[in-house]
Order: C-alpha cells, then sequence, then structure tokens
C-alpha cells in the first residue's frame, strides 16, 4: 500500500478527554459484540468489533482523583497505585529495564510458538497489559500474531498497530474467549492487580491451546543480594527491610500478599503443562556494579523503585496509620539503602510452561 493510499483510510477519531499528570486515555472496545468474531476459527480477527473511544463524561467512570494523584474507579478491586502520567512513565521505565536485563521480551518457547505457519492465526493474550507497551513492541517484532490486551483501566495506547488491540477487561473475572484459542498468555508484574492468582491462572490455562506457552514474570518485595555481598538484610539494609515488612504487611490485608515464590507451585497444581523452566534474573540497584551496562541498568532501576516508593504515599496514608514525616522517614530510609547499600538487588522471577 503507497502512501497515499494510507492517508486516505479511515482513521481512529482523535482523542478530546483530558486527564491530570498526563494520563494517556484509549480507545476501547465497545460492550456490543462484532457480528463476525467468531474465536474458534484460526483466522477470525478481533478487528471487526466497534471502537469507540473514552469521552469526557464516560472519564469518571474509570478514575478518580485523590491525594494529587490520579487512580482507578473500580472500588472492589485493591490495586495500591496510581494510574496517572508518572505512574505509567515507571512502567514504561520498567519495561525497558527487564528488556535489557533479559535482552528479549520473554524467555522460553515463544518465538518457536508463534512462528508463521499457513492458514493458522497465531494470538497471543497480555494480561494486565497496563500502558501496552511489552505488547507493542511485541505485535511490531511477530507482524503476522494478533495480540490482545486487556487491563481494568484504559492507559494503554490510542493509536494500536494493526495486529494489536486493547480491551476494558477485569482480569479477575471469567476472560471472554472460548477454550483453548490463545497460543500464547503473558502475565507480567500482576500481582499487584489480582487478589486471587490461581482462579487468574485456571482461566489463563483455559484460553490456552495445547502446546501453547504461559508465561509469569513477577519482581520479588523484598530485599535480595547479589552472591558475594552481605546477605543479612535486616542488618545491612534495615531501612529497605522496614519499608518491604511494613508494606507487605499492608498488602497483604487488603488480599495481595507477595506471591513470587508461589507461582510455580500454582502452576504445577493445575497439572496442565508438561514443560517449563523457573529462572532467577537479579537486578542491579544503584552503582555498585563493576559492569558499565549493569551501573546503567542499577541506576534506572534505582529511579524506577524511588518512584514506586513516592507513588505508594497515598495507600500508605490509608492503610499505615502512619503520620506524614513517617511516611517520609520511611520511604527516605528505603531510597538511602538503595542508592548505598552495595550489592543490593531486585529478583525477577520468570517461569515459563508449556500446556500438554
Amino acid at each position: 500500500m503507497n502512501n497515499r493510499n494510507r492517508h486516505n483510510q479511515p482513521q481512529p477519531p482523535h482523542p478530546h478527554a483530558q486527564a491530570p499528570d498526563g494520563l494517556t486515555t484509549s480507545a476501547r472496545l465497545s460492550s456490543a459484540p462484532a457480528e463476525d468474531d467468531d474465536d474458534d476459527d484460526d483466522v477470525a480477527s478481533d478487528t471487526s468489533s466497534v471502537l469507540t473511544e473514552l469521552s469526557a463524561d464516560e472519564f469518571s467512570g474509570h478514575f478518580r482523583e485523590h491525594a494529587g494523584r490520579l487512580f482507578h474507579s473500580h472500588g472492589d478491586l485493591p490495586y495500591p497505585l496510581p494510574v496517572d502520567g508518572r505512574e505509567q512513565a515507571r512502567l514504561n521505565a520498567q519495561h525497558k529495564i527487564l528488556r535489557d536485563l533479559l535482552g528479549s521480551h520473554y524467555v522460553g518457547p515463544v518465538k518457536e510458538v508463534l512462528a508463521l505457519e499457513p492458514g493458522q492465526q497465531k494470538r497471543v493474550l497480555d494480561l494486565c497489559t497496563g500502558t501496552g507497551q511489552w505488547l507493542m513492541d511485541m505485535a511490531s517484532q511477530f507482524s503476522h500474531v494478533r495480540f490482545s490486551g486487556v487491563d481494568i483501566v484504559p492507559i494503554a495506547t490510542r493509536r494500536p498497530l494493526a495486529n494489536a488491540q486493547f480491551e476494558i477487561l477485569d482480569v479477575t473475572q471469567p476472560l471472554r474467549w472460548p477454550d483453548g484459542v490463545m497460543d500464547f498468555v503473558h502475565a507480567r508484574s500482576v500481582s499487584l492487580a489480582v487478589p486471587n492468582y490461581p482462579e487468574m491462572l485456571r482461566e489463563a490455562t483455559r484460553v490456552l491451546r495445547r502446546g501453547g506457552v504461559f508465561l509469569s514474570g513477577e519482581i520479588g518485595r523484598y530485599v535480595a543480594f547479589a552472591p558475594g555481598y552481605p546477605g543479612n538484610p535486616a542488618v545491612d539494609a534495615p531501612g529497605a527491610t522496614r519499608f518491604y515488612n511494613l508494606v507487605n504487611d499492608l498488602l497483604d490485608r487488603v488480599g495481595l500478599p507477595e506471591i513470587t515464590n508461589d507461582i510455580p507451585r500454582w502452576l504445577d497444581e493445575t497439572r496442565a503443562f508438561a514443560d517449563g523452566r523457573i529462572q532467577t534474573h537479579l537486578i542491579p540497584i544503584g552503582d555498585w556494579h563493576p559492569s558499565s551496562r549493569s551501573r546503567r541498568l542499577g541506576r534506572a532501576y534505582l529511579e524506577a523503585m524511588t518512584v514506586f516508593a513516592e507513588s505508594l504515599k497515598p495507600f500508605l496514608r490509608e492503610q499505615s496509620g502512619l503520620g506524614e514525616r513517617e511516611i517520609a522517614e520511611l520511604i527516605a530510609g528505603y531510597v538511602r539503602d538503595m542508592r548505598v547499600v552495595p550489592g543490593m538487588v531486585g529478583v525477577y522471577q520468570t517461569v515459563w510452561m508449556v500446556k500438554a
């Protein structure tokens, strides 16, 4: 298609809804089912669904302002972080950090599973897609694959690629797709949004085809050290230890416990998978690493985790009973340890498994 023909194609409506603090609103699927959308057919296309733009009067139905930040307005879901521009920038920065850490957007036999096969439409589902950056990068890399990203908050790009779409969907509820239609289900950093991970996993397993891949990726919410560095968090990083102890206790109270190490067991308990691998990837924090590449990664991760701590302030005010000064001291101690304690790392655990 030449440039003139591209220009003459119907264009998506320009967004009019504006959000505080740089929030990016997104196009969404209407609730009306598509006439030709048959998910049992490999060559069917979800893009036949009618796309509508989030209008100004619909905005308040998805977001609420609190303490100078913007949050989702779905009161029965315990997600503790804002969804505004600052938090979106952190999510995108974290996406880049994980891409640089792994050297890829995935681990496991994803390339093989998504390989082009004549007469078969390959499909990917991204749970809790957030800003949609992972999905957009993958859709660019695998242009023959159809990508669907779902999230309760519409903050993904409003101009997706032709083979990508985003939907407003609560992943704590049954997914809309029939059994066995996805080749790859991706669930990264969902532990702060999903109170019942095993239930979400059952749905993800249901929509996955035999031979398809499920990939989980979660960063542990605890203090850790690289091999060869001090290993007693309470002694060597007391500020960071206190921060995580309090945050995890509060998150546990609202139904969001630290589940990173439970995910492999839950996958095994489904008895639906025949092959897989658990991998631990260490993210340096700060400038301590001898490698210049790792120092760059460490500085970026330090900045991202500092923003993460700041983004938790409204949650801490509501749940902890601490005053402003105590919260400021808690976060300052956490950030100070990350800056000055050598050997501190974030632990990113990936688990991929192939459905039997």
